[in-house]
């Protein structure tokens, strides 16, 4: 994907909340052969960016002087009190540089589980990959788990490119057996000691 955008000649408070009357996002594009710039994007444009390649969107901007380059989303900042995008900072990208980032994990499968409680306890990754690698996220099927099964990041499957920060002990989801027993049992046994105190 490539979105057109247009340097900033004002920046502060009020230029920027202009630019958002106008549909547009502040931003600014760094990186370490490119000083940094604040530059205006299309806010839908931006949008529909984040819908198809995910949080760590990697795609091309072109400049209104006809340059063009490779960049990522390295931080959103959003109004606190709505869902609104205020900033964006974009890291322009060179060829075969080293990218370290969190990816969400999805688990997969679950709908075919037939009892017990799933839990997920990991809903990131931490990676290390080059641009070509990055993935909009990981999937864990988690279909054929038993009770007391856990599924750690060892068990998530990665591109060669990909090399894996997480500890591969941690786990990223467990099956246990349903609390309606138990509960039942600490039920009984609290009448049973209330009698005891009559």
């Amino acid at each position: 994907m490539k979105l057109q955008v247009e340097k900033r000649e004002k920046v502060g408070s009020s230029a920027a909340k202009r630019a958002r009357s106008d549909k547009k996002l502040t931003a600014v594009i760094y990186g370490k052969d490119v000083e940094a710039t604040p530059v205006l994007l299309d806010a839908k444009e931006f949008d529909e960016v984040l819908k198809q390649l995910g949080k760590n969107a990697i795609f091309e901007v072109s400049m209104s002087d006809g340059k063009t380059m490779q960049v990522i989303v390295k931080d959103i900042q959003q109004a606190a009190l709505k869902n609104q995008i205020q900033n964006v900072a974009l890291q322009a990208l060179t060829k075969g540089q080293k990218l370290t980032m969190t990816v969400a994990i999805h688990l997969v499968g679950s709908e075919d589980l037939k009892e017990g409680v799933l839990t997920q306890t990991l809903n990131e990754l931490e990676i290390e990959t080059d641009a070509a690698h990055v993935p909009t996220e990981f999937q864990i099927a988690v279909n054929e788990m038993n009770i007391g099964d856990t599924l750690t990041v060892a068990d998530i499957k990665v591109d060669a490119g990909i090399s894996v920060l997480t500890d591969p002990e941690a786990a990223v989801a467990i099956l246990a057996a349903p609390a309606t027993e138990t509960a039942d049992e600490d039920e009984a046994s609290a009448e049973a000691t209330e009698k005891v105190a009559e």
